[in-house]
């Protein structure tokens, strides 16, 4: 059996919260990737990428052969930052593969990635498994490259399967295919699509181009990515009071003001920053009633008129002392009986307060 090199592949990390980046990052070294550069915000990843195709020393950014980006970011989002990555001229390279990664895995956002050119969606909350079938995906079924009018990426249609409505209306004619084997140098004028099929770079580098068929993570490296995430329970645990304390000082200042004032929408986008991160990481720690009441307050407090009603301020109270009574009692999966009261009752004052 040939050894898999992961560690010839380099995989570049975006993500916001240091919580989360760290665990990425630990579950990506558990599978063996050891290369691994993570940056806090997406600007710093841009200019490090522009400054590694002059100078990679001085970046301290070699060559990426994958990167993962969170979504939902300060400044430049994940979405920016993967439109800028297939279209602008200072990319080092276009075709990387980019696996998004976001507890808000809605129907809207998944598509709004596809159309920016994404490889892979991983939602939160992930496990080792997840993060190893993503990267598998991207080695073992590699998707050729289209550039058509207002589009450049992966093809957003994985296979070839009949569909009830194709509104792709191209013939053989119109579309100029481009191969690494191929000798063409220039782009044709006349042609509606341009469909570029690259190398496996990953493929390569894992020194796997002689083997058939689809390539594996070992099983027991996958166990041992996996009791690495559960290590990290306790460290989840302060990061969990700190969110709850900044919620309740939010709120606070939310009453203190009766909802109105130049502070309100910060304020408030404080909670839902928070109840979106909660949404996504919980259930990795399995607190998956943290993910439902995360996912709720994050509904809860989406928009806002500059005015929250006194009515609004209860319902986020009571998702903040549902949230802390699951993390107190460390009512872990579905919470049997206790848990059943708990989405009662805030489905309750979901439908008391609105």
């Amino acid at each position: 059996m040939i050894s898999l090199k992961w560690q010839n592949v380099c995989v570049l990390v975006v993500e916001d919260n240091s919580f989360m980046r760290e665990l990425l990052v630990s579950t990506l070294r558990s599978l063996g990737i050891i290369q691994t550069v993570a940056y806090p915000d997406c600007a710093t990843a841009i200019e490090r990428l522009k400054l590694s195709r002059t100078d990679p020393v001085a970046a301290e950014l070699g060559t990426v052969d994958l990167i993962m980006s969170d979504y939902l970011m300060a400044g430049v989002d994940g979405i920016l930052f993967l439109r800028w990555l297939r279209s602008d001229k200072q990319v080092p390279d276009r075709f990387v593969p980019f696996i998004m990664v976001s507890g808000a895995a809605d129907q809207y956002v998944v598509e709004e990635a596809r159309d920016a050119g994404v490889t892979e969606f991983l939602a939160k909350p992930y496990s080792a498994k997840s993060v190893a079938d993503r990267i598998l995906a991207v080695v073992n079924s590699p998707r050729q490259f289209v550039l058509a009018p207002g589009y450049f990426g992966p093809d957003r249609r994985r296979s070839a399967s009949p569909v009830s409505q194709d509104r792709r209306n191209s013939s053989k004619r119109d579309i100029q295919t481009v191969s690494t084997e191929s000798k063409i140098r220039q782009l044709r004028d006349d042609v509606r699509a341009i469909h570029f099929l690259p190398g496996n770079k990953l493929r390569q580098k894992l020194g796997a181009e002689g083997l058939s068929g689809p390539i594996e993570f070992d099983p027991l490296v996958i166990r041992a990515a996996e009791e690495r995430i559960q290590e990290l329970v306790g460290d989840y645990a302060d990061w969990v009071k700190k969110y709850i304390a900044q919620m309740e000082q939010s709120l606070a200042t939310l009453e203190e003001m009766g909802g109105v004032g130049e502070a309100t929408p910060r304020l408030l986008s404080s909670i839902n920053r928070i109840a979106h991160e909660l949404r996504g990481q919980s259930g990795t720690f399995d607190y998956p009633l943290i993910t439902s009441f995360g996912k709720s307050l994050y509904q809860v407090t989406r928009e806002h008129d500059g005015k929250i009603s006194g009515n609004r301020r209860r319902l986020i109270a009571a998702h903040i002392d549902a949230i802390r009574t699951v993390f107190h009692n460390r009512i872990t999966g579905d919470g049997g009986d206790v848990g059943r009261d708990l989405l009662a009752e805030i489905a309750a004052a979901v439908k008391k307060y609105s």
